[in-house]
């Protein structure tokens, strides 16, 4: 958006004092044209930036002139970086509404129309929280925050099972996936990711955290995330369902190798028999082999699906057979409560994945 970039460019001509049109635009991915129009914009909400032509030319601004912008508090822009749902849970709510009313006043005058942060909140609204779910209040999450921020090591006790272990850790980095936190640290210089919420209890240790060398926590968590994705799929199902069930196996069997899986299946599912005189016609019923985890979950998961076939392997296929027997018992005409399978009565299956992540998975 316009409001941002011009907040970028702000930031950038105090950084460099001295560049080129064409070197603004190709950093924020627009013409020069548009460089030009925001610049100008720029010096009629009253900041001095100035423009040469000529081999001694350029773009800048007057020596000297500091943004209010620039001048932020260090926590404003922290927790302006961090977004308005990690800054409010990391503490940071009013730090954000400053940083967000100074943005508004420099950045943003009012016109006809109102601000246009008004007009952006009319328009947009981020809801980072899940669907049927509680917002996570991890009560150790200041302690782990605080040793994060300043690079000290964290004493903490973690639940594992019904159990619960003492762990001296040097904190790396947190990450907000949706609405779960994570902690990203080390234990005896090998790395390993807590989910916060299981933190039973914490205490920063006054001495210096141990960090990896050209460490990053966005590369890390990528490949963490992949590597505990694969570690899921524990077994190949093959299973057979109409076309018209795709939609429903997509939503009941989630995960980039299942979409993967279908997308190849659907590609090559065509018939040899010639349909309205053309050969090669997609087929009525799709055959895809399922990366899934254990039989509970694939058996819980397929259940799901109207009209699946289970071709391999045979315990799975056996499991949907009675599942599917035990649901028609309890719900055929004249069936008595009584007679409900205790199968039945019991929790449906929780999806608990492993990953190798100090006992814990990241769900």
């Amino acid at each position: 958006m316009r409001s941002t970039r011009l907040l970028s460019l702000i930031m950038d001509l105090s950084r460099l004092r001295t560049t080129s049109v064409g070197v603004l635009a190709e950093r924020h991915g627009v013409s020069e044209r548009t460089v030009q129009r925001d610049l100008a914009e720029l010096q009629a909400m009253g900041v001095p930036v100035w423009t040469r032509t000529g081999p001694a030319g350029g773009v800048g601004i007057v020596e000297g002139w500091s943004s209010p912008i620039t001048g932020m508090p260090q926590q404003e822009i922290t927790a302006l970086l961090l977004g308005e749902t990690a800054a409010r849970e990391l503490g940071l709510a009013g730090e954000h509404r400053a940083a967000r009313l100074r943005l508004r006043g420099e950045l943003d005058p009012p016109s006809a129309d109102g601000h246009v942060a008004d007009h952006i909140e009319q328009r947009v609204l981020v809801d980072a929280a899940a669907w049927f779910t509680e917002a996570e209040e991890p009560p150790a999450l200041a302690a782990v925050s605080r040793a994060v921020w300043t690079g000290r090591r964290l004493r903490m006790l973690y639940r594992r099972g019904a159990a619960a272990v003492s762990r001296l850790i040097d904190p790396l980095g947190l990450v907000l996936k949706t609405d779960r936190w994570y902690l990203v640290a080390a234990h005896r210089r090998a790395l390993r990711t807590y989910r916060v919420s299981r933190i039973a209890g914490a205490r920063v240790v006054e001495a210096p955290a141990w960090r990896p060398a050209g460490f990053s926590l966005a590369q890390h968590w990528a490949q963490a995330r992949t590597a505990f994705e694969r570690g899921l799929d524990g077994i190949t199902v093959r299973v057979a369902v109409d076309r018209s069930a795709l939609p429903a196996l997509r939503h009941a069997v989630p995960g980039a190798g299942a979409s993967a899986a279908l997308e190849a299946a659907e590609a090559d599912a065509v018939t040899d028999d010639a349909v309205d005189g053309v050969t090669g016609a997609p087929a009525a019923r799709v055959v895809v082999e399922l990366p899934m985890e254990t039989q509970t979950i694939a058996v819980s998961q397929l259940l799901q699906v109207p009209g699946v076939e289970v071709l391999s392997p045979a315990p799975i296929r056996d499991a949907v057979a009675r599942r599917a027997r035990e649901l028609w018992e309890a719900n055929a005409p004249g069936a008595r409560s009584d007679a409900v399978p205790d199968a039945l009565r019991g929790e449906p299956s929780t999806r608990v994945p492993g990953g190798g992540y100090e006992g814990e998975s990241l769900c």
